[in-house]
């Protein structure tokens, strides 16, 4: 079977830096080495990937097929549609005819059994490929952005009434749709998608770096002691620049009362600067093989999420590490860890409490983490992509 991912190009993929380009890397990695035949186009470059057994092959598109205009033309239209510059990235596809070229070349081009669209613009250039092919489409909903856009981003009235039609739309007319979660799920069934054709299938987390940790040397480079908490995630993300705000104003200032001088292990790209503690260490952007031990030399994860959507790959990653963990139920949306066994689910107000109660059991911690592994190891990335091929496999009997 031979199957098509579109996407974002802006993601870093070499190494993988955040959770969406995480979760793209592990896909095309793990079906490929499933021997399905795995192919990866964008609009950014002018040439597609063809994965071959994990290994990334760079296949050039015909001189007539250009490199992809993404510019200030786009934007434009973006803009006299309500679509505000800061989602550009997520809806170009909808008018962007040079990408609508490139997976109809890779599709002819590489006979394509089935395209698989990565968020819910992408969607749109795979139908209109459909409607000329009746190649199957999946819609891989990485967040329901009807939903969650309009919290996050500078989305217009108009704006938001063009993605909730977008959405629709796209979800309508694909073949089989992809959630991350129950709640997303629900949320799809709300504006009228039918429930039969939605699955669920979490992101996940690759258990192979997390065997043996070493985190020495980390620990030592940042004069790490205990108690150290720990934080990551890209913060020109809005819930993640939230998330570290509330950490400098109201979780750290109020363990200094309580004499605790804990301080904040803060990994990921773009720093805010506008944060200036003392206590709280900016590391920069960490290669995705060494992130389990930047996680490990933390003592306690905390996620004070108030805003977000989908799953949060970096729960796994926290249990994974054999972190204990402590997060709003934004935070743990989607997963189903039980509050005081796996994970300590509370308000942002009692995080401060919580993390004073951590520090003072040692046999709590090893108990909640020990758990914790163990409910996140049917979260590897190998068994997640196996349900993707399930889903496959419909469409291969159909035939």
């Amino acid at each position: 079977m031979k199957i098509c991912l579109i996407s974002r190009g802006d993601l870093n993929l070499f190494p993988p830096t955040q959770g969406a380009s995480v979760k793209l890397f592990y896909t095309l990695i793990n079906l490929s080495n499933s021997g399905i035949k795995t192919f990866f186009v964008s609009a950014e470059n002018n040439y597609y990937y063809e994965i071959k057994r994990g290994n990334f092959v760079k296949k050039y598109y015909p001189w007539l097929i250009k490199k992809s205009p993404i510019n200030i033309f786009h934007k434009k239209i973006m803009s006299w549609l309500g679509l505000s510059n800061d989602i550009f990235v997520l809806y170009h596809p909808i008018i962007n005819l040079g990408l609508w070229i490139k997976l109809f070349y890779v599709v002819l081009k590489e006979k394509i059994d089935l395209i698989q669209a990565e968020f819910t613009a992408f969607g749109v250039p795979a139908l209109i490929i459909k409607s000329v092919t009746s190649k199957p489409v999946i819609l891989v909903e990485h967040n329901i952005e009807s939903f969650q856009l309009p919290t996050i981003t500078n989305l217009s009235k108009n704006g938001w009434k063009i993605i909730k039609i977008i959405e629709k739309i796209v979800c309508k007319f694909s073949d089989k749709i992809i959630v991350m979660c129950d709640e997303e799920k629900k949320k799809l069934e709300k504006i009228g998608i039918d429930k039969n054709k939605i699955y669920i299938i979490p992101h996940g987390v690759d258990l192979k770096l997390y065997k043996k940790l070493i985190s020495g040397k980390i620990k030592k480079k940042y004069e790490l002691k205990f108690p150290t908490l720990v934080f990551h995630g890209v913060y020109s993300y809005k819930p993640n620049y939230q998330a570290i705000k509330i950490i400098s104003k109201k979780i750290i200032p109020k363990l200094r009362k309580e004499g605790i001088n804990a301080k904040l292990l803060a990994i990921g790209d773009f720093p805010p600067k506008d944060i200036n503690d003392p206590n709280i260490i900016f590391t920069g952007v960490v290669h995705f093989k060494n992130l389990p031990n930047y996680i490990n030399a933390g003592d306690i994860a905390i996620v004070p999420l108030q805003e977000g959507g989908g799953i949060r790959m970096k729960i796994l990653e926290y249990f994974a590490a054999k972190v204990p963990v402590i997060s709003t139920k934004k935070g743990v949306e989607g997963i189903g860890a039980k509050n005081g066994e796996e994970i300590i689910i509370t308000d942002i107000k009692d995080f401060p409490n919580q993390i004073l109660k951590l520090i003072n059991s040692n046999k709590f911690r090893k108990k909640m983490t020990k758990k914790a592994f163990k409910f996140v190891e049917n979260y590897d990335w190998k068994s997640v992509c196996q349900e993707y091929i399930n889903i496959y496999k419909n469409f291969k009997e159909k035939k």
